[in-house]
Formats: C-alpha cells, sequence, structure tokens
C-alpha cells in the first residue's frame, strides 16, 4: 500500500518557498491570475509533466520525484525547477506552445531569474542564526539547548555538502561590504637614487600597460576594477578589505614600473650612444614594461598559489574549500557590478599594450620584476615599506 503523498520533501520546502515567492512577485508585476501555487507529488516525474497550470490559476510543482511512495534520494536540479517555473508562469497568459508563448517564456525567465536569491546562500544564513542562537543558549548556560543546535547545524552541514569554514567566510564577508576606491594619486610615489621624487601622472588618455597592471592586480586581490574613458584613471571595486589592499598595491606598483622603466631605458640608449649603436635602443623602453609586467603577473599567480597551499596544508579536501570562498568573494563583486550597471553596462575594448621584441629590453624587464619584493602578504593584504609592492618575503 503506497503511503500518504505530501506536496513536497522537507529538506526541499526552503527552495520551493523561495521560488514561490519570486513567482507571486513576478505574476503581480505582469498582472498575471496566479490563484496558488504548490508542490505536486509526482511518482515518476521522468516521463509525467515537472509542473502544470490550469486555466484558472493553479500552478504545481515538482521538486523531487517519488518511486513506490518514496521520495527520491535526490531532488531535481535546482535550474531545471525555476525553469518549469518560468515555464507554468508564461502559461498563465499562453495556454498553448505556440510563437507568442515561447516569447513570453523567454521574457519570464529573465523576470524570475532577477528575482531569484542564490539558494546556498540562504541555507548559510539559516546556519549563521542557528549558529548565533546556539551562543545564546551557552552564554545562559543552558548546554542541553546549545548542544541541540549543534547538532543540527553539523546535520545540516553534511546535507548541503557546506565546511564550518564556509560559515566563518560567510561572516567574515558579510561585515565587509563591496566598495569603491579610486587610484589616489597624490598618495603613491617612488625615490630614485638621485632623489628624484616620481609620481603618477594624469593623463587624458588610457594607457594599455597601466590597465593590464590593473588588471593583474585586482584579479590577485579578489577584486574587480573600473576605468574612465579618455582618462588613465583606475577604481577598484572589491570589499573593503581587498580593493583598499588592490588599490595601495597598484598605485605602489604603477609609480614604481613608470620610474624604472624611463630611468633603465635611459640608461641604457647612454650606453648605446657611447658604443655608437643609438639605433639598438628602439623598442627597449617597450620591451621592458612588457616583459616586466607579464613577469609581475606570473609571480602575483605564484604567490596566491602558494598562499593557498600554505594555509591548507594537510587538509583534505581544504584547497577545493579555499578555492571556492575565493570564488565566492569574486561572485560577490560581480554580483555588485550586475547590480550597478542594470539597465546599461559599458565594456571599454582592449587596449594593445607595448610589443615588439628588443633582447636587453626582455631581460632587463624581467629581472627588475623578478627584484621586486612580492610575497604572500603582497597578496592577502599587508602593506609594505614606500616604493615596495608585498611584504619582501
Amino acid at each position: 500500500m503506497l503511503k500518504a503523498f505530501v506536496p513536497v520533501h522537507p529538506d526541499d520546502l526552503l527552495l520551493f518557498n523561495e521560488i514561490r515567492q519570486a513567482m507571486l512577485s513576478v505574476a503581480k508585476e505582469y498582472h498575471l491570475p496566479v490563484k496558488a501555487i504548490t508542490g505536486m507529488p509526482n511518482p515518476d516525474y521522468r516521463w509525467s509533466p515537472l509542473g502544470d497550470c490550469s486555466a484558472s490559476g493553479d500552478i504545481r510543482l515538482v521538486m523531487r520525484g517519488m518511486t513506490s511512495g518514496e521520495w527520491d534520494a535526490e531532488p531535481r536540479r535546482e535550474d531545471d525547477v525555476w525553469k518549469t517555473a518560468a515555464h507554468e508562469l508564461a502559461h498563465l497568459r499562453h495556454m498553448n506552445h505556440g510563437v507568442a508563448f515561447q516569447e513570453f517564456e523567454v521574457e519570464m525567465n529573465t523576470a524570475i531569474n532577477n528575482r531569484r536569491v542564490d539558494h546556498r546562500q540562504k541555507i548559510i544564513n539559516k546556519l549563521l542564526k542557528m549558529q548565533k542562537s546556539r551562543e545564546g543558549e551557552a552564554h545562559l548556560g543552558n548546554m542541553a539547548a546549545a548542544e541541540s543546535f549543534a547538532a543540527a547545524i553539523n546535520k545540516m552541514l553534511i546535507e548541503h555538502e557546506l565546511n564550518p569554514s564556509d560559515l566563518d567566510f560567510a561572516r567574515a564577508s558579510g561585515n565587509d561590504p563591496i566598495m569603491e576606491i579610486a587610484v589616489h594619486r597624490d598618495g603613491h610615489q617612488f625615490i630614485d637614487n638621485d632623489g628624484k621624487i616620481w609620481k603618477l601622472e594624469s593623463k587624458k588618455t588610457r594607457v594599455a600597460w597601466q590597465e593590464t597592471l590593473a588588471r593583474i592586480v585586482a584579479n590577485a586581490h579578489l577584486c574587480s576594477f573600473l576605468i574612465q574613458l579618455h582618462t588613465n584613471n583606475i577604481t577598484f571595486v572589491g570589499t573593503k578589505s581587498h580593493a583598499t589592499v588592490a588599490e595601495y598595491v597598484y598605485g605602489t606598483l604603477a609609480v614604481t614600473t613608470e620610474a624604472m622603466a624611463r630611468i633603465e631605458s635611459y640608461i641604457f640608449r647612454l650606453k648605446m650612444k657611447k658604443a655608437g649603436d643609438v639605433k639598438r635602443a628602439r623598442g627597449f623602453h617597450e620591451a621592458w614594461l612588457a616583459a616586466f609586467i607579464d613577469r609581475i603577473g606570473q609571480r602575483f599567480a605564484d604567490a596566491r598559489r602558494e598562499a593557498i597551499k600554505t594555509v591548507t596544508h594537510d587538509v583534505p579536501g581544504a584547497e577545493s574549500q579555499a578555492l571556492v570562498r575565493l570564488n565566492g568573494s569574486l561572485a560577490k563583486v560581480q554580483r555588485y557590478m550586475d547590480d550597478k550597471f542594470q539597465k546599461e553596462r559599458k565594456y571599454a575594448s582592449a587596449l594593445t599594450g607595448p610589443r615588439g621584441y628588443h633582447e636587453e629590453g626582455t631581460a632587463a624587464g624581467r629581472a627588475a620584476a623578478d627584484r621586486m619584493p612580492i610575497g604572500r602578504r603582497g597578496v592577502s593584504g599587508s602593506r609594505s615599506p614606500r616604493g615596495q609592492i608585498g611584504s619582501g618575503e
């Protein structure tokens, strides 16, 4: 005898309620005659509809299949359920699958995805509240209640394939808002051996090598960056801690790069003039810049890999978790950018950086980059003495 069906599996309720609220919001905006949205205990959704919609406005969704009255171990893919939701919403206006329905379904997909909240984040937020309750009970001396919360938290972590470090990261990132930090030109300088003070020059045009350098620094510090057309202004976008460090590292590195490239080019030109071969100095500056920036990019990438390897040493699965957290920070920045440029997002065309091969210039640029003290702290965020990048470790 089959067991009595319930509309939604308990583990699917959080996602179901999230989808239901999104559908109701879209229906209200588009004046769709929705009456009710419920779960549907479909015994075999592989061969039956994954959802349905009646002319009276009743919508049912299948969250998980059943076999012989027992819920399947795995729910439907979250993306598939969202697509079904959009499909059934479209039927509230067109009870067929014609061209008009297909066009409206595309619009429904866009509308409902704009209201979609990351389900994993919902779970993490719930766990953070449970952690807070557990700490409160422990503080009051209610150890039995605290242990009950701890057991429930551990169960949810296992069920949703989460790690305690994910909660630590979420708690920290929640207190670290996304912000924009423009590069402060007067705040960065380089003093050469002759005592000359170099600063970042303001230009009324974009500078290719500076934008390439900004991209390298942004990637190394979990940020994105913005440019201002017809200027060489750079603004970093990221959490306050990441963007602040990125601005400092870029500003210091940019002014140092500019000064060193000019100084070494000048010295090489004098050397070639003395040798009677001034033409040989042509292309040195461009090659030096290209090689220097390319090598700096390699060293930042190496530093990040080493940092991850160090903090996850001998901890099974920790490296993948660390990468997830890094990607989480970048995703947070991406959501900020998407929200900021909801109506229109303009992408600047890529500039062509310094090209050409010059043996001495390339060798000198790589050597200069290797001398720069970029260590693990250069990626993680500590400041360094004036004119240097990273910790010097």
